[in-house]
């Protein structure tokens, strides 16, 4: 194995620098190289959108939300909050009262969606990173806290006491709304005393209220919409699911975070996986230049490969030798790919050359998988094993079977 080696590295290092094969092998190491490094970029910078995703949702949506199979609402009756509460995966639990509601302000209307919550929505620090303007707890009965978005269409300051009254309108459940459309909907005042930023989607479409303003709105009494679970640092989200779900007599739905924005989520992956398989076919493009390149010096070493096979070299050794000489173009091309690959990574997280202007993060974020550098530097050595087994075999098989015969 020594021998072989040595003979292979040879002739990687001992070319002279103008044949078109020395040329072929540059251009093969070069192609292997950007592949590699490119691998390494995109992919981080995938789990680094992937994990910026996942840190926006957690800071308005709770790791479980549970509502009726049945119906909009449920009675609080059906429910033992504090069973839930007692789980040992549990670290709070609250209901939620959700609606679509009308806003105004002045003379402008929209539509949004009212949250109504308790103390313990905030105590779960969901907000708690995302609050823009004013403060972030509702700690009287009419006070709300707007979406960045809500409070630009409405055009409202928060804190203001002479501009900061938002009307609400609430459609009714009773017989009556259904009857006469004026009396369909039900109107409160609140008073805006804080704005939350979390991203687009929440701003534009949020508006929080007390848990007994929303009741009274909306007339729910002892209902609610839904229910919201945040757990304990390293529970698993789809285990306490099940287990709460069986507490209810699995008369709810439960989603963890990730199951309620599922196709965010697995369209980020995707895409992660759509741009690996064209990187990698990029890849396999480029070791075509490897076939080339080992196929002319099997040609151009024809007089050295008769001298090797007359000194009692095998047919093993001699496809050794061309098999390693493929592995260096790949491997060097991979190292130098890698490399390059971790300092533009590192610099972007350190130094955050590559800015995101107008957007919920100042710099493209980026993070390394170990996962990932085992497998981009997997597929290069399958690639690598490939392009250099099939096109020596069949060299050295077509062009030397009759001299490994006599001998």
């Amino acid at each position: 194995m020594k021998t072989t080696f040595y003979i292979a590295r040879r002739y990687f290092f001992s070319r002279k620098s103008k044949s078109i094969i020395n040329i072929t092998s540059a251009i093969s190491v070069l192609g292997i190289f950007v592949s590699t490094a490119a691998m390494i970029i995109v992919l981080s910078g995938f789990n680094g959108i992937e994990s910026l995703v996942k840190e926006l949702y957690s800071h308005f949506d709770p790791d479980i939300t549970f509502s009726p199979k049945m119906g909009k609402s449920y009675h609080k009756d059906e429910v033992d909050f504090d069973a839930i509460k007692s789980m040992k995966e549990v670290e709070y639990v609250y209901p939620v009262i959700e609606e679509i509601t009308m806003l105004k302000h002045d003379e402008q209307y929209i539509f949004a969606t009212m949250k109504g919550v308790g103390e313990e929505f905030f105590k779960s620090g969901l907000l708690s990173h995302s609050i823009y303007d004013g403060q972030g707890i509702i700690d009287d009965y009419n006070t709300m806290i707007l979406g960045y978005g809500v409070q630009g269409k409405l055009q409202v300051a928060a804190n203001d006491m002479y501009d900061n009254k938002v009307k609400v309108y609430g459609l009714l459940r009773t017989e009556k709304a259904s009857k006469n459309n004026q009396d369909a909907f039900k109107t409160q005042v609140g008073y805006v005393r804080g704005v939350f930023s979390v991203n687009p989607e929440f701003d534009n479409q949020y508006v929080l209220v007390s848990l007994d303003f929303a009741k009274e709105l909306l007339e729910y009494e002892d209902d609610y919409s839904k229910f919201e679970v945040k757990l304990k640092d390293g529970v698993d989200e789809f285990e306490a699911k099940e287990k709460i779900l069986q507490l209810t007599g699995n008369a709810f739905i439960g989603k963890t975070r990730y199951e309620l924005n599922e196709i965010i989520f697995k369209t980020n992956e995707t895409e992660k996986w759509m741009v690996f398989l064209i990187l990698g076919f990029i890849m396999i493009i480029s070791t075509f230049n490897i076939i080339a390149s080992l196929s002319m010096l099997i040609l151009d070493k024809q007089k050295d490969i008769k001298t090797l096979i007359s000194l009692g070299a095998s047919e093993i050794m001699i496809k050794r030798i061309f098999i390693l000489e493929g592995l260096m173009i790949n491997f060097i091309g991979a190292i130098l790919g890698g490399l390059v690959g971790f300092v533009v990574c590192w610099g972007q997280i350190n130094y955050h050359f590559v800015e995101m202007e107008n957007s919920v993060t100042d710099y493209w974020p980026v993070i390394v998988k170990w996962q990932d550098i085992v497998m981009i530097f997997t597929t290069v050595v399958v690639i690598g094993l490939l392009s250099s087994y099939i096109p020596v075999n069949y060299l050295v098989k077509r062009h030397f079977s009759q001299m490994f015969k006599r001998s």
